[in-house]
């Protein structure tokens, strides 16, 4: 027994010598969580100022533009409206569109004209009396909306590489041409109405006021005059000249005295006597 405890000693020994020698282990280092920045604030679109008014929105979250719902003959129209406000408008920002443009209308000037034919039509078809005077008027809307100043640089780099593509396509495939186009240069507009937006809704809070709550309970409503009857008779008839030159801005005159005389006082008997009722005649 003496000896299995000698060996038992020997082995235990050198595992403790072991284990107060053994270098302990460092905790892992602790690592600051910090929450991300938060985002910079959204800035003023190049070309835009406070109170830019832009336009609404549709259902479905898209910008409304001059390019909705067209039939094929609308797409086309509105093509070829855009590229000419680019023609006229894009000589100091680039230019290369002028020229383009005018072979663009020499080459294709019968489909064109089809094309504008039957949009025109389209328009009489309506049954308006004045259809004229409001296909003139989306004319000026599809033109003041391609010439805003502060996307004409944007506008017309697009416009420049819509208007050297569009020599190479037919006439038959001019309309899915014009959407897929008008599609590309209405994005510079979309683009910029989405930042302003941004900007606007993060500076200039669109709050909706407090219903106003009334703080004094309701007055009653003034009883109506009763009018007067005067009773016919001179004296009557003097009061109701009074109130007639009152009302015309005038001083009544006097009144004037009777010249009739009095009648005597009634003696005691008659005062005391019953008056007769009065009768219908």
């Amino acid at each position: 027994m003496t000896t299995i405890r000698v060996r038992w000693l020997l082995i235990v020994a050198p595992a403790l010598a072991l284990a107060g020698c053994a270098t302990p282990v460092a905790p892992p280092p602790v690592v600051a969580t910090l929450p991300p920045p938060p985002p910079p604030p959204p800035t003023m679109p190049a070309g835009g100022y406070a109170g830019m008014e832009i336009p609404n929105k549709r259902e479905d979250g898209t910008f409304v533009t001059p390019n909705f719902r067209m039939t094929d003959a609308a797409a086309v129209w509105h093509l070829r409206g855009a590229l000419n406000v680019a023609a006229l408008a894009c000589d100091g920002a680039g230019g290369g569109v002028v020229g383009p443009y005018n072979a663009w209308l020499v080459g294709h000037a019968a489909g064109l004209d089809r094309y504008v034919k039957k949009y025109r039509d389209e328009w009489a078809d309506t049954g308006w009396s004045d259809w004229e005077a409001a296909f003139d008027a989306n004319q000026t809307r599809l033109y003041n909306f391609y010439g805003a100043p502060a996307l004409r640089v944007a506008f017309c780099a697009v416009a420049r590489q819509e208007i050297a593509a569009v020599l190479n396509v037919s006439d038959a495939d001019l309309p899915a041409f014009a959407r897929g186009s008008l599609g590309r240069l209405d994005h510079p507009f979309i683009a910029f109405f989405g930042a302003f937006e941004k900007w606007r809704d993060y500076y200039e809070p669109r709050v909706t006021p407090p219903p106003v709550v009334p703080t004094l309970p309701p007055q009653p409503a003034p009883a109506a005059a009763i009018a007067q009857v005067p009773v016919p008779g001179e004296g009557a008839a003097m009061t109701a000249d009074a109130g007639a030159q009152a009302s015309a801005g005038e001083t009544p005159a006097p009144a004037t005295q009777a010249t009739t005389p009095a009648s005597p006082p009634a003696s005691p008997a008659e005062a005391q006597a019953p008056k007769p009722a009065a009768t219908t005649p």
